[in-house]
């Protein structure tokens, strides 16, 4: 049996005004959601994403990127209530999210109202990791170095077993969306907000500037943070979120 693909809290989905599905970044559950649960508005549904491979579901395998969209799809359309849905993808996330956002646009038109897509370079180029190259997915010492460098490891837990457990996790979903080349077009008919850490190396002005030919409504948001806004500040992600909201009305 599998577990659960997200983790629902807040307001009561069938009479919340916005519902929004939280993608976490490479190898994150849905505990990574929690803290930024609590600084949304209280009558907000918000269902943390819990992908394969992590948490009640960690005996299952990480898929590819379709694998993840799907699953992604899934829970979204099993999602309760009617209210608005905001679709919300952190990092690896993003990638996922944009897939997700697009295949329901395609099967269920009208279920998506918005697109934030958080700490992730537009996906109309390859990744320029501020001059170092990618980290090698097969190689779990690169992958340990890359998540250092960008703040997502800090050194006390750099070489803990529980770190060991999930770095394959971690590779794997750097796996599946590696070099992904999303095409612009079909347009996303949802605004997309764009944000990003003010101090994030891996989205500079230019890789975040391809997110506008996305959709034909984007606005990109700077906050005060790095590369790990889920983690580090997740009160301003939040904060960001709730000011842009007349985006998507």
């Amino acid at each position: 049996m599998t577990g659960k693909p997200y983790a629902l809290g807040g307001a009561d989905p069938a009479v919340a005004p916005l519902r929004v599905m939280v993608i976490p970044h490479a190898g994150a559950g849905a505990s990574s959601a929690l803290v930024f649960r609590q600084h949304v508005p209280q009558d907000w549904a918000v269902a943390a994403v819990r992908l394969p491979g992590r948490e009640s579901r960690i005996r299952e395998s990480v898929p590819d990127l379709a694998g993840l969209v799907a699953d992604v799809v899934a829970g979204a359309r099993a999602l309760p209530g009617n209210g608005p849905l905001l679709v919300v993808g952190v990092c690896s996330g993003a990638v996922i999210g944009l897939e997700a956002v697009r295949t329901l646009q395609d099967t269920d038109p009208g279920l998506v109202g918005g697109f934030v897509a958080v700490s992730q370079w537009a996906l109309n180029k390859p990744p320029d990791a501020a001059g170092r190259p990618p980290a090698d997915p097969d190689d779990y010492a690169d992958v340990r170095e890359e998540l250092r460098a960008y703040g997502a490891l800090p050194d006390s837990i750099a070489d803990d077993d529980m770190l060991r457990t999930y770095l394959p996790v971690i590779a794997a979903d750097m796996r599946a969306v590696r070099d992904h080349y999303a095409d612009p077009e079909p347009a996303l008919p949802c605004p997309v907000l764009v944000v990003a850490g003010e101090s994030d190396p891996l989205c500079d002005e230019d890789r975040l500037a391809g997110w506008s030919l996305y959709s034909r409504t984007t606005r990109q948001v700077r906050v005060p943070g790095g590369h790990m806004l889920l983690a580090e500040a997740p009160a301003q992600l939040a904060e960001c979120i709730v000011g842009n909201l007349d985006l998507f009305r």
